[in-house]
């Protein structure tokens, strides 16, 4: 009996020294990393988080409960800005944990917070812009304004054609499209892929997630013809625009 328990607190034991798998979502980290800044106006890139001073380039494909390093870079001072995201545990959130983290975590100045000292945003040159980075967290865009700036490009007209080339990806069941705000142009980008579907004489059925995160074109076939189809969705797209 004793070597019976010993034995299960030792398969324990293993069971946590095992490293962590991550598992990969079915959306390409260029593809994502296109569509996050499309949907923030920043210049952002991801890399993967090692520790807390190292971090290496990603893989191709995002992965689940992994942290992230995304950062812009500061030209003139050669810093890098950004924070940590850890992604979700399933592709269906990856936008909406993207933003979460982005409008709570991400630091950058607001000129309007400058308006009343004597060396007001409008006659700091651009070094001194880049070290406001550092200024203290009263200075910095708020989270409300950051999630109002993201709100905002999805009602601009230029996000159905970043939608088109980077909002979609292969799943199990077919192709889904991040839909975190149902716009006027995300709802074209959606009649984008059903007309696609419908001149290639694919059927699918159609429906939102539980949380109305992403929409889905249900063709369920297998991930290497969803792939394909929507290789050639956004190709189609590219060379028309």
């Amino acid at each position: 009996m004793q070597a019976q328990i010993k034995s299960v607190f030792l398969l324990k034991s293993e069971a946590k020294t095992q490293p962590k798998k991550h598992i990969k979502t079915h959306m390409k980290t260029e593809s994502f990393t296109h569509l996050i800044n499309a949907i923030t106006g920043r210049a952002f890139s991801l890399e993967k988080r090692l520790n807390w001073r190292e971090t290496e380039k990603p893989s191709s494909e995002v992965l689940c409960e992994t942290i992230y390093f995304v950062s812009i870079f500061l030209p003139i001072t050669g810093r890098a800005c950004g924070f940590d995201w850890k992604t979700p545990k399933t592709d269906e959130k990856m936008l909406r944990s993207f933003i979460t983290a982005f409008t709570s975590k991400f630091r950058e100045p607001d000129p309007e917070t400058y308006s009343h000292y004597e060396n007001r945003w409008e006659s700091m040159s651009k070094e001194e812009r880049e070290y406001a980075y550092n200024h203290h967290a009263g200075h910095m865009l708020s989270k409300g304004k950051l999630l109002a700036q993201v709100q905002a490009r999805f009602a601009c007209p230029q996000i159905e054609n970043a939608l088109n080339l980077w909002g979609f990806y292969p799943t199990e069941y077919g192709i889904g499209i991040f839909c975190f705000w149902q716009t006027e142009f995300v709802n074209k980008a959606i009649e984008n892929m059903r007309k696609h579907l419908f001149e290639k004489g694919i059927q699918a059925g159609e429906e939102f997630s539980d949380a109305r995160w992403v929409y889905r074109f249900r063709i369920e076939t297998n991930k290497e013809i969803h792939t394909s189809i929507l290789n050639e969705f956004a190709l189609q797209k590219s060379f028309s625009n």
